[in-house]
């Protein structure tokens, strides 16, 4: 194990842990995180990593995935049952999409692809490191702000004589925060509403109190039936995610903080509901999900994307005897064309075909993506051999119409047939875009059954 800098000081939210099994990429990002102000610590052993998560305190551990002792994701689920408020980068050579999602659902903040560049590393870490930061303060003003609520609760059992102050107190207290905090008394109605009640719904306060709590879930009695079964086993729920419905329609996620108000006798007076807003959180969620799955360049998805989509949408044309179609191209001359003008104008072209695919395609039906180099596929969900020759069709002269030089389109067309495998549908869309390469390019051929190989 290694340090730069200070090992055993400096401020904790700057600490980081680096482990890898190649030490030169130790070595890279140590001496970058060092120049960043960074204090890091290093090794290649998962176990020592761990180790040193149960001596010492760090911001945020940057893994590896594929290592010899241990996978990166059992490391990202031990430190998180170790320290949860440890965040987590987790960078790797892997190219599946699953070994993402994996990542992020056993804890990590964040997922890099080896070949990186050091600025996405700058990026990330300020990311992650914040994110750490403000759920570290969310949960101790949350806890701050549960700790007064029940002081000023307990005043009020305490003396008649100071209800009415206590009362004024703690709902300028209440007001005073952007969170939603409500209660609802046992009969299911609502007994109070904050400012941030009234902001985060859309309804005023008139017509928030009396009503049904059940009015404003999304899920309606049912949700609220099941909060209220859970609160019997659980007596509070510290972490529960739902979704309102705010007055206009529209749907809004909050976590929810739930816990039950009793009187001196012990009997339930009230529950106690104090909700945040979690829509930005949600969107950035979406928005890493579709990082993972997207080519950053033409904005298409993925190669690993791709399996997953047409192996699901294979299922559904068996299970409900729906057409689907599949296109491959590439560029013809794309190499030679890459070779003249330049990698930056290669990337246009490529930028470009995605570009016609998008074009080309009808929006929320079709999927298409980037193969890999100047290959492009497009899945044709319900889309018959007729439909799907006039989408190819219009995908080539639409990039022959942009005139990079003479670049044209090779493209093969197959359709399923029920007992066609996964493999098989792409083998027989890739033989038929050789053909059409091999007669000259810039044209669409479409797999016919007497054309089927072993």
């Amino acid at each position: 194990m290694a340090f730069c800098r200070n090992s055993a000081g400096g401020d904790v939210g700057q600490r980081i842990l680096i482990l890898d099994d190649e030490p030169n990429i130790i070595e890279i990002l140590s001496q970058h995180l060092e120049a960043e102000g960074y204090t890091c610590g290093s090794t290649t052993s998962p176990k020592e990593a761990l180790d040193l998560i149960d001596r010492e305190s760090f911001a945020l551990l940057i893994t590896d995935l594929k290592m010899p002792e241990m996978h990166g994701n059992e490391v990202v689920s031990r430190v998180k049952a170790k320290q949860a408020d440890v965040a987590i980068i987790v960078v790797t050579a892997l190219m599946e999409v699953t070994n993402a999602v994996d990542a992020l659902r056993a804890g990590a903040d964040d997922y890099l692809l080896k070949p990186f560049n050091l600025a996405e590393i700058t990026v990330s870490v300020s990311k992650a490191l914040e994110k750490r930061r403000l759920l570290i303060e969310n949960r101790e003003y949350q806890r701050q702000l549960e700790t007064r609520v029940r002081e000023a609760t307990q005043d009020l059992e305490r003396t008649n004589r100071e209800l009415r102050e206590t009362k004024e107190y703690l709902e300028s207290l209440f007001h005073s925060t952007l969170d939603a905090i409500f209660t609802v008394d046992p009969e299911g109605q609502v007994s109070f509403v904050n400012e941030g009640t009234v902001l985060l719904l859309g309804y005023s306060r008139e017509e928030c109190l009396g009503a049904p709590a059940s009015r404003f879930y999304l899920g309606g009695a049912d949700e609220a039936r099941h909060i209220g079964r859970l609160l019997e086993s659980q007596q509070s729920l510290r972490s529960y995610e739902t979704e309102f419905r705010h007055k206009d329609g529209s749907v809004i996620p909050v976590n929810v903080s739930v816990s039950q108000v009793k009187g001196p006798s012990g009997e339930i007076t009230s529950t106690l509901m104090i909700c945040k807003d979690i829509t930005e959180q949600k969107r950035l969620e979406q928005q890493l999900k579709e990082i993972s799955i997207k080519d950053s360049l033409t904005g298409l998805f993925n190669q690993g994307y791709f399996y997953d989509r047409l192996e699901a949408e294979i299922e559904r044309a068996r299970r409900q005897s729906h057409p689907l179609s599949l296109v491959l191209f590439d560029i013809d001359q794309f190499k030679t064309y890459n070779d003249c003008h330049g990698h930056l104008e290669g990337d246009k072209v490529l930028m470009t075909a995605g570009q016609v695919v998008m074009e080309c395609t009808r929006e929320h039906v079709d999927l298409g993506f980037r193969y890999g180099g100047d290959e492009f596929t497009v899945i044709l969900p319900e889309a018959d051999e007729e439909q799907a020759r006039s989408i190819s069709e219009r995908i080539r002269s639409t990039f022959e119409g942009k005139h990079f030089d003479g670049l044209t389109l090779s493209l093969g067309l197959m359709s399923y047939r029920q007992g066609y495998s996964l493999r098989t549908f792409i083998q027989f869309a890739d033989a038929m875009m050789y053909d059409a390469k091999r007669s000259g390019g810039n044209r669409v051929y479409v797999h016919k059954p007497e054309t089927e190989f072993s």
